[in-house]
């Protein structure tokens, strides 16, 4: 069973005789810590033309440090051709990396290097990377790790890749599918700029319907259906850039427009710009067209292509189950890459151990394993009926129990911020998720709508919050002085008095801590600005001897008051999230 991640989990576990809790263990005992194999970004092989070559088909290897120079183009297409190209290929020649180096033919597409070269030479830019030769491809076809040096470093360049697109400047991707006619670049235009939408109420309906039809053309190419690309876009945004090409005879139309910038033959469109403007589009449709067959059709397609994360998740969903799902939707020569790709996506430190993956293992179980491992956070309630979530696929297991109420602060992106809150330290145990943190006691409720008398003066201090918020963390810590919780205020007090920014205005070299606090702070005084009910909480222990209070909660008003505390904390210390 190589591929089992669109098979339910009852089917996995009747193949394998073992339960979901007894494979994540076994699987979970082959967590490797990963590093980043950093030489690989310092020492980043790039072709560039080779100046002295008279046809200009000769590409030489250079060595950059990525840490420090990205304006390389970070290109990313599919190796096989589409339907829309030309599979040509030998036309240019590539420096080996032998001691006295050749040139040899490129198994690239010709045209995959005419149209990047295009787009450089627009830019003002010499030096590409490109995987099929900045890493090593011949190697072992052994199953798991191999020993031999060159097999060992594609399998580290693989797990460290994804820097190589999110360091770059200029990621660029190529889409097989040309626009062809007039209309087409029209409709394309008014779809990119929002015009459509502003103007839906007066379209015909059949207009709306060839929109839908190019953007699912457009995102029907190959490029969206491979699993490594996906990678590519996720990673190189928002940066990356999409080439469309066109005939000769738009090109003047085109740089009217003025949005698609100024490559010969091709439309350059960012992709963050594509996505908001696909999925602005597919969400302005009327619901009486949305009804029909052909029209869902699209949309459900477009949406689940390139949609744009930020307007299908809810703000206190994560993204990991999104983007799991998205992989497993696309294809691989290879499905246990998966495991690389999610990681690289997902910005994980614990890898699976590639040389114990594979067969007779699960790659369901194996993507499950170091999701929970990497700290995403399972919602923890019992279940009547859990036999039910056996008959889920991996990927819909995971969206429908993965805790779905984050709480942004204000001043950060959601999804992003959603996505850096794990757990540390995770095991797996037969019982469930073994972790480290604090556990708090809930204490006593302060009803914020009650600070009535006026704010008392807050000196001009080298605070990084602005001085309303000084005051109101003023009147809070005074008010905690007032209720013997000193710690909490001296805590508050030392945070107002503190010169955070050193030199002011530049958060750039913030340390985490200090960044962490003030956005708490900038919450803390915006709750009590609303009046909300904050909660104060003490680090609990299981001594006689309690610790004071040194955290405080922004409470919903919602939730019941009379809550017995020691009762709420023991069930909370005893917990585990269990699993199926």
């Amino acid at each position: 069973m190589n591929d089992d991640s669109g098979i339910p989990l009852s089917n996995i576990v009747k193949y394998h005789g073992k339960s979901v809790a007894s494979l994540l263990v076994e699987i979970g005992e082959s967590k490797l810590l990963q590093e980043k194999w950093l030489s690989f970004i310092k020492q980043l092989e790039c072709l560039s033309i080779d100046e002295k070559s008279r046809d200009g088909t000769k590409l030489i290897r250079h060595k950059i440090n990525a840490f420090e120079k990205q304006d390389y183009v970070a290109l990313s297409y599919t190796w096989d051709n589409s339907d829309h190209e030309n599979p040509e290929k030998g036309k240019y020649k590539v420096e080996t990396r032998d001691k006295y180096p050749r040139f040899l033919p490129s198994p690239v597409r010709d045209c995959i290097f005419d149209r990047v070269f295009l787009f450089m030479r627009a830019k003002g830019l010499h030096k590409l990377w490109i995987d099929r030769h900045c890493v090593r491809q011949r190697t072992c076809k052994t199953k798991g790790t191999c020993l031999h040096n060159r097999c060992k470093e594609k399998q580290r360049a693989i797990e460290t890749m994804d820097l190589v697109y999110s360091l770059s400047k200029q990621p660029v991707a190529l889409l097989g599918r040309p626009i062809e006619w007039e209309h087409e670049l029209d409709l394309f235009f008014r779809i990119l700029t929002g015009k459509l939408v502003e103007e839906l109420s007066r379209t015909k309906h059949d207009e709306i319907l060839q929109a839908l039809s190019l953007l699912s053309r457009i995102t029907k190419d190959r490029w969206w259906t491979r699993a490594w690309t996906f990678q590519e876009d996720y990673r190189g945004r928002p940066s990356m850039t999409l080439l469309i090409r066109h005939p000769q005879f738009l090109e003047a139309k085109k740089q009217d427009y003025g949005i698609f910038d100024n490559v010969p033959n091709e439309l350059c469109i960012k992709a963050v710009c594509f996505s908001q403007a696909s999925t602005d589009f597919c969400h302005a449709i009327p619901d009486e067209l949305t009804q029909r067959d052909d029209v869902s059709h699209h949309t459900k397609h477009i949406l689940g292509v390139a949609g744009k994360y930020t307007q299908l998740l809810d703000v206190k969903m994560p993204m990991t189950p999104k983007v799991i799902d998205d992989i497993q939707r696309r294809s691989l020569r290879d499905a246990w890459d998966k495991l690389a790709i999610i990681a690289n996506c997902c910005q994980y430190n614990i890898r699976m151990d590639p040389q114990h993956m594979k067969e007779p293992k699960s790659l369901s179980i194996s993507i499950l394993a170091m999701c929970i491992l990497n700290g995403e956070i399972l919602v923890n309630e019992s279940r009547e009926d859990r036999s039910s979530m056996l008959e889920k696929t991996m990927p819909q297991f995971l969206e429908e129990q993965a805790f779905k109420e984050f709480c942004a602060p204000k001043s950060q992106r959601d999804l992003t911020f959603n996505k850096g809150c794990r757990f540390v330290s995770v095991e797996i145990t037969p019982i469930g998720i073994k972790t480290k943190g604090h556990l708090w006691k809930l204490d006593r409720i302060i009803d914020t709508s009650s600070f009535r008398l006026p704010p008392p003066e807050a000196k001009k201090r080298p605070c990084s919050v602005a001085e309303n918020e000084q005051r109101r963390l003023a009147y809070l810590a005074t008010e905690l002085r007032r209720l013997h919780e000193t710690t909490l205020a001296m805590h508050i007090e030392r945070f107002l008095n503190y010169d955070h920014t050193r030199p002011d205005e530049n958060f750039e070299n913030e340390k985490f801590s200090v960044w962490y606090m003030r956005i708490m702070a900038e919450e803390l005084a915006a709750a009590i600005e609303k009046g909300k009910l904050l909660r104060l909480g003490r680090i609990w222990n299981s001594q006689i001897s309690e610790n004071p209070c040194s955290a405080i909660f922004i409470w919903d008003s919602n939730s019941t008051e009379n809550i017995d505390i020691k009762g709420l904390c023991n069930a909370v210390s005893n917990s585990v999230v269990p699993m199926i």
